[in-house]
């Protein structure tokens, strides 16, 4: 039960203490998360269900009194749901939260793309960020564009491909795009979005743009899924080439927010000149609004990625002020639902 009284007034020097603590709250948080994948715990109780806490301890090897104390945090955090616990005694028991079964799975063996999320932290948590932020070499950094072909492959499938289906209903959920005859959809990855979109509005022709060989990777998947016929593909570097002409939606889906603004804008130049008359330009991404916690994150993760750019989850503020310094206005705006992070901005030309 929730007692709204205990809570701090807002603006308030408690509530002011509230907000460092949870800056704190977050490091900590982070810390749980990592040993949590390290001790298997996901795949333990997955595996066993709900297990007193003397038990999950001696299968781990942990200290009985320490690791209680580990193992409530957990449960604090949402990772665990705490059961007979009123005494903090051995007999506590500990399994799966809902939260942990959303994002592993009910057996605790799932979740590839938030457990590579910590990984990446893993990777940079013991480099001094401060030599990182004088100029130290990254030995993780990541260039765009990706130098094999393992790694364009991981892109495209592991974080592409299997986190689609929150930017595709968004997107079907806002019609954006329910009028389109020929669709460009640029940096549109191995096509899943495509095919998708083909597969909701039989009347609809697809053109993905991508580099070479995230390009041959989306022949096949289109291919996979039998829509040659309606799914195209055109090789192409948005950096260096003109976009095709003649289509009358032109889409970015998640795409944009890994640039900054003047990019975003040399962008929307090229597509002004390739669209057909009347055409329209939609965007789908994830906003400043509503997702600080996700910026932070990943913005974050940004810093050791020298090849990508400065301030690249924009507010709508920004993205109102590029379109129309690039000769579009807004015509219409579907904002983010529960489900996802994304919204959806509708632009035309201006005449």
């Amino acid at each position: 039960m929730k007692h709204p009284e205990l809570l701090a007034p807002a603006g308030s020097l408690r509530a002011m203490d509230s907000n460092y603590y949870s800056i704190l709250g977050g490091g900590a948080r982070l810390r749980l998360l990592e040993v949590f994948f390290d001790l298997q715990i996901p795949e333990l109780l997955g595996h066993h269900g709900p297990m007193p806490a003397q038990q999950i301890c001696v299968l781990l090897g942990l200290n009985l009194h320490r690791g209680w104390k580990f193992l409530h945090l957990l449960a604090l955090s949402g990772l665990l749901e705490e059961s007979n616990g009123v005494y903090s005694g051995d007999e506590t028991l500990f399994g799966l939260s809902a939260d942990s079964k959303y994002f592993f799975g009910a057996t605790g063996t799932e979740g590839f793309f938030y457990r590579d999320l910590v990984g990446f932290w893993k990777k940079v948590a013991n480099l001094s960020l401060i030599d990182v932020l004088r100029g130290a070499p990254l030995p993780e950094g990541i260039n765009w564009p990706y130098a094999t072909r393992e790694s364009v492959e991981h892109f495209e499938y592991y974080w592409m491909r299997l986190t689609a289906a929150g930017s595709i209903d968004t997107l079907l959920m806002s019609q954006a795009v329910a009028k389109a005859e020929k669709l460009l959809d640029i940096g549109g990855g191995d096509g899943t979005v495509g095919c998708a979109l083909c597969s909701a509005y039989p009347h609809m022709q697809v053109t993905v743009f991508n580099l070479p060989v995230s390009a041959e990777l989306a022949r096949a998947h289109i291919a996979e899924r039998q829509m040659t016929e309606r799914v195209h593909v055109h090789e192409g570097d948005f950096f260096k080439d003109e976009f095709p002409t003649g289509f009358d939606h032109v889409l970015f889906n998640r795409t944009l927010a890994d640039w900054q603004p003047t990019v975003c804008k040399m962008l929307f130049d090229k597509v002004k000149r390739s669209m057909a008359p009347g055409g329209k330009l939609v965007i789908n991404e994830a906003m400043l609004e509503g997702n600080t916690d996700f910026t932070l994150a990943w913005e974050f993760r940004y810093i050791f990625y020298d090849s990508y750019g400065r301030a690249l989850f924009k507010p709508l503020s920004v993205y109102k002020q590029l379109l129309e310094d690039a000769g579009f206005r807004i015509i219409k705006v579907t904002p983010m639902r529960d489900e996802a992070f994304y919204s959806v901005i509708e632009a035309e030309a201006v005449t």
